[in-house]
């Protein structure tokens, strides 16, 4: 139950809320009065020479022009007032948005997200008016001034572009891709780094304080790229090395060449993206600035080159199989591969290589083991020669080499050379694949990619 005190402290503060209530509506109406009584009248304005006044009647923010005495009267400046108001009251201007034919015009959408037509097919803009006759001049109590002398133009100094400073300032990262037409030249023009722009994508990283920097992680990230990639650094005597992750010298400038294609296939998108992000990342800390090619170009040409590698990218083969009841021994095999050249060596292949140590062809076990390191121990039904073609120079000849090879190896085992359909080998199935060999050659070289050359060596790797 409430107390009678209780009872007379609400009606007192319900009272006393109302009078506040009811006091501020009466003044506000009171300055509502007031201000309508001091901005209604006229004002002259004294630069002008014109009255102005204010209509309470329109909206905010518009403003309402009256002419008093000789202008009032006067066409010509109430056109002139007419024009100024036309954008207050939703017209527009004419105005010309066409572009000299050295720039690029932009294209706009309109709200519905509709292309517009080109700028150069729109109706050419209508002549500029004549001027409307000046108004009668006022009188001045003053002479005009004599006009000034315009003031002596001199030429805009402009900066040279980023690609000129060749670094950016001292602890500023900025990354860019650059345009297909300023970069996709220089993407073929040839590295200082010896890096092959045909079959790489080659991207640039300059810094503008060199130092001693750690590379191990940036390897390691590009590593995971998934395809190959060849990183050199220019020392200060300008000799480029190759990139480790703890060089003994600084570098002013480092190229990192990324494989377009290998035999995995060419180079994706996301290998692109990956390969230039994981650049921008390091450049950000280490205070440096990375210049990517046109990504589309280096895209097409990947699919090209891919598409020329898988025509050429041929394995002949040839077999010495056992009869049924007199499978080979692993160590008659061991004794006639070594007595011709052969080296056995740890994946359990016998390979035959040239002075500069690289394969020219194998010898292996048709069945899933491997020859035992000590040649002991082992049957088989049959062995294989394989002869890579494009990763071997002058292939003819070492095809030949590898043939006889075979020829002597059926003798010495008492089995049979087969070719991989299980077809006797003929002096006219080897003329067949010799000629096919002159071919795959010939196409190499025309693509300027000889093969056993260092960059076969790297396609078909």
């Amino acid at each position: 139950m409430m107390t009678t005190l209780q009872i007379v402290l609400a009606i007192v503060g319900i009272g006393m809320i109302g009078a506040i209530v009811l006091y501020n509506l009466i003044q506000e109406r009171r300055f509502r009065k007031e201000a309508d009584r001091l901005f209604s009248h006229k004002r002259d304005d004294i630069m002008l020479g014109e009255a102005v006044r204010t209509d309470p009647s329109r909206r905010q923010g518009e403003t309402r022009i009256q002419l008093t005495g000789q202008e009032a009267a006067s066409p010509e400046a109430r056109q002139a007032v007419e024009e100024a108001d036309a954008p207050l009251r939703g017209g527009h201007r004419d105005v010309d948005f066409s572009f000299p034919d050295s720039l690029e015009k932009p294209q706009r959408r309109d709200e519905k997200g509709s292309p517009p037509p080109p700028l150069g097919d729109l109706p050419s803009r209508q002549a500029p008016r004549a001027p409307a006759p000046a108004a009668p001049a006022r009188s001045q109590p003053h002479p005009p001034e004599p006009p000034r002398a315009a003031p002596e133009l001199k030429p805009l100094e402009v900066e040279p572009p980023e690609e000129e400073l060749g670094y950016l300032p001292p602890l500023t990262a900025s990354f860019r891709e650059s345009s297909q037409a300023a970069v996709a030249p220089a993407a073929q023009a040839p590295a200082g780094s010896g890096l092959d722009a045909q079959t790489e994508f080659i991207a640039r990283l300059k810094f503008a304080n060199p130092a001693f920097t750690s590379y191990a992680g940036l390897l390691n990230s590009l590593r995971r790229v998934g395809k190959p990639v060849r990183s050199y650094g220019l020392r200060a005597d300008g000799v480029w090395e190759a990139l480790t992750g703890n060089p003994r010298n600084a570098y002013s400038q480092m190229e990192l060449g990324l494989q377009l294609a290998d035999r995995g296939g060419a180079v994706a998108q996301d290998q692109l993206d990956a390969f230039c992000r994981t650049l921008y990342t390091f450049a950000a800390d280490a205070g440096g600035a990375v210049i990517c090619p046109e990504k589309e170009e280096a895209l097409a040409r990947a699919g090209e080159l891919d598409l020329f590698c898988m025509n050429v990218d041929v394995l002949m083969g040839l077999n010495v199989v056992a009869a049924d009841t007199h499978p080979f021994t692993s160590e008659a095999i061991h004794t006639a591969a070594t007595a011709a050249g052969l080296t056995l060596e740890r994946d359990g292949i016998y390979h035959a290589r040239d002075e500069n140590g690289y394969s020219l062809f194998t010898l292996t076990n048709q069945e899933e083991h491997p020859f035992p390191q000590d040649g002991r121990g082992l049957t088989t039904q049959g062995v294989t020669l394989l002869f890579d073609v494009p990763r071997v120079a002058d292939g003819v000849n070492v095809f030949d080499r590898m043939t006889e090879f075979g020829y002597s190896l059926a003798d010495r085992l008492s089995g049979r050379l087969v070719d991989d359909n299980g077809r006797a080998v003929s002096n006219d199935s080897l003329n067949r694949d010799r000629a096919r060999l002159v071919e795959f050659y010939a196409r190499m070289q025309r693509q300027n990619i000889p093969a056993g050359g260092e960059r076969a060596l790297r396609l078909f790797a």
